[in-house]
């Protein structure tokens, strides 16, 4: 017991600290991301605070798994080079008795993620979107940004060159006014200041030194170009107050796996529906057409056939047989399409679902491979360690962003995509702990033995290649 207090303990302060670090660096991306956007807009520091607070969720769905695998790292790393792991193993102890209570609080931070994962997380995300989009209906300039299209202002298309960072004036302005049916209407203006009129329910912009480009709805060959030094511009509809409304429609990263699973059986619903509607509209009227073409031809062989009723007939016949079958290639290329959409819409939600699982699993395969690397950091030091921890989580998310684009475009299953970095990094890990436990390795880590056997083969094909041809 006592054991298993003193190993859990080094686990501790590293797993709060990588926690703490890892965690940082998210919310700094995640500033720099929205710091022009939300920070300097003039939102109350409520909001802020409720967007950052929001967020820091995703965040440490990630940042978790990632500091156990530092926190086994630090830990073994520590006991391996003050040579307590040498102690221990000397006095009986097995490294995989040691590492027995780390893989339970391993499952143990699996089995929470998985719930976390599946439960705060997507209300989470849910909460952001809405309180996003109550925040583009109060302060919608807050999204306008340089050279990008703004498209949050209703019937508005706004274009701007560069915005002042510190007055916030507009430059380089193009406005493209679509509302109605008609052409849309666009204004261009080197300068513009921005206000709210009739209580923060329109959105002003003070144009200057500009033009009006219009044609007339009724005759589109009447354009006009007008000209003005200043102008304003009224983004009606738009509210300066900050109203949440709740949304009835949520993404695939706002749903527990339940209602994942209702929108997966929907879709296989929705697929087999189209199959059975298919099988009846392929092919209506093609074999009755068909059955009034008699022979092989409707054209006699010889030069001095006659125009006939009879010949007539086929003609249309046949006419009918070949627009029956271009109707039923679009019907079948239609057909499917509808059916290739439902299947990527199955397959986007199984990934959704898997990864709430595989991410969760991740902390218990990171115990796995974070502590035998952190005994084999013994030689060359914590920074050893690291570079292979780091080495082994980079190829842990670039299989599992790869597999999700794969999986999304049908090319492998969900199940594959979402595990098979489990499964590797996994395996890798047991192997480890297999060598440690069987002691077979003498003291030379199985990367250190995996690379002296590559180089003793690699003597030998050399050796071998210098010998003379005829030798024996």
């Amino acid at each position: 017991m006592i054991l298993v207090r003193y190993v859990l303990k080094e686990h501790i302060a590293p797993f709060l600290l990588a926690l703490f670090v890892i965690t940082f660096l998210f919310v700094v991306d995640f500033l720099v991301t929205i710091l022009d956007n939300v920070l300097s807009k003039g939102l109350p520091i409520s909001t802020v605070l409720e967007i950052f607070a929001l967020n820091i969720v995703w965040m440490l769905s990630l940042s978790i798994p990632m500091a156990v695998l530092v926190a086994c790292l630090m830990a073994f790393g520590r006991l391996s080079g003050d040579q307590e792991i040498t102690a221990m193993k000397a006095a009986g102890v097995s490294p995989l008795r040691m590492m027995r209570p780390v893989l339970l609080v391993g499952v143990l931070i699996s089995e929470l993620l998985i719930l976390f994962n599946n439960w705060i997380l997507p209300e989470a995300n849910h909460k952001s979107v809405e309180l996003m989009s109550a925040v583009s209906r109060k302060k919608p300039h807050a999204f306008i940004d340089a050279g990008k299209l703004t498209t949050q202002f209703p019937g508005v298309q706004l274009w701007v060159d560069r915005i002042d960072p510190v007055t916030g004036t507009l430059y380089g302005i193009q406005i493209f006014e679509t509302e109605g049916m008609g052409p849309p209407r666009v204004v261009l203006a080197d300068s513009a200041t921005m206000d709210y009129a009739d209580h923060g329910a329109t959105l002003m912009l003070r144009l200057k030194s500009g033009e009006n480009h219009m044609v007339e709805k009724d005759d589109p060959a009447q354009y006009f170009r007008i000209r003005f030094s200043s102008e304003d511009f009224a983004v009606k509809n738009v509210n300066d107050r900050l109203e949440r409304r709740d949304r009835k429609h949520r993404s695939d990263r706002e749903m527990p796996v339940e209602m994942m699973l209702d929108v997966i059986h929907e879709a296989e619903k929705n697929e087999r529906a189209i199959v059975q509607e298919s099988r009846g509209s392929l092919f209506p009227d093609l074999n009755r057409l068909r059955s009034l073409v008699l022979g092989d031809s409707i054209i006699p062989r010889n030069e001095n056939w006659e125009l006939t009723s009879d010949s007539l007939r086929h003609v249309r016949a046949l006419r009918d047989v070949s627009i029956a079958e271009r109707t039923r290639l679009r019907l079948v290329h239609r057909t499917s399409e509808r059916v290739l959409n439902e299947r990527k819409r199955q397959a986007q939600y199984w990934v959704e679902v898997h990864k709430k699982f595989s991410t969760g699993v991740a902390c218990f395969v990171f115990v796995l491979i974070g502590a035998p690397l952190g005994i084999m950091a013994r030689k060359g030091g914590i920074g050893t360690g690291i570079i292979y921890s780091i080495a082994f989580f980079v190829l842990y998310w670039v299989c599992l962003i790869g597999g999700e684009n794969l999986a999304d475009r049908l090319i492998v299953s969900p199940v594959l995509a979402m595990w098979i970095s489990n499964a590797i990094i996994g395996t890798v890990g047991v192997i480890f702990m297999w060598k440690m436990y069987r002691d077979r390795y003498s003291g030379t880590s199985p990367l250190g033995q995996f690379k002296n056997g590559v180089l003793v083969l690699w003597r030998k094909i050399r050796r071998k290649k210098s010998l003379p041809e005829n030798t024996p």
